[in-house]
């Protein structure tokens, strides 16, 4: 398997059901699960974005939308663009709209403002990479959602999986908020800390 941007490691356990050790070359690492997790969904989502690769989750139940006029133009506009974002939207008739699908990481968020959003987004940019910009923070935010919590028990294969995840994805250091993932100490600062000459 490839090697990790840290180098060799093995989990060595988890600490508090908290943090998962690694042991590697140079000493150890603690591994932040949560923020570890919010990392290679994020990038996954995001891949997923700019490659127009977007999964669609359909709705149980389709709804249906009424916008004021200037903002249903905007989408009446923007409805070609939508369905490449992942947004499955048709026109209702009038300013009503019908949606039955949303991309994946849309969960548990108000349709209505994220649609005006992106439209208005795909309006002002006048290309879709406005739109996919625009929509970056509910990546983040659905991704932050989706990830494990603290609480949540990780089968030793769940942690593996997470470790080889976080070392395929471009920034694993960090979550896409900016919280660590991997603290790392080294057998020099332990022998310092230990006081070994």
């Amino acid at each position: 398997k490839p090697q990790a941007p840290w180098g060799w490691s093995r989990v060595a356990g988890q600490l508090g059901g908290a943090y998962i050790v690694l042991e590697t070359n140079e000493g150890f690492a603690l591994m932040e699960p949560r923020a570890a997790h919010e990392r290679v969904l994020y990038e996954q989502f995001m891949h997923a974005f700019q490659h127009a690769t977007i999964p669609q989750q359909q709705l149980l139940t389709p709804e249906t939308i009424t916008l004021p006029p200037a903002d249903a133009n905007r989408l009446h506009n923007a409805l070609p663009h939508m369905e490449e974002l992942g947004f499955g939207i048709s026109s209702f008739g009038g300013d009503t709209f019908l949606v039955d699908a949303l991309p994946i990481w849309i969960q548990h968020q108000p349709i209505e403002p994220l649609l005006l959003e992106t439209a208005r987004a795909l309006a002002e940019g006048g290309r879709r990479s406005a739109a996919r910009e625009a929509l970056a923070d509910t990546i983040i935010k659905t991704a932050c959602a989706g990830a494990v919590r603290a609480s949540d028990t990780l089968t030793d294969e769940a942690i593996e999986k997470l470790v080889h995840d976080l070392a395929r994805t471009e920034m694993p250091y960090t979550s896409p908020r900016g919280r660590p993932t991997l603290i790392f100490t080294s057998y020099t600062e332990l022998e310092r800390s230990f006081k070994k000459s």
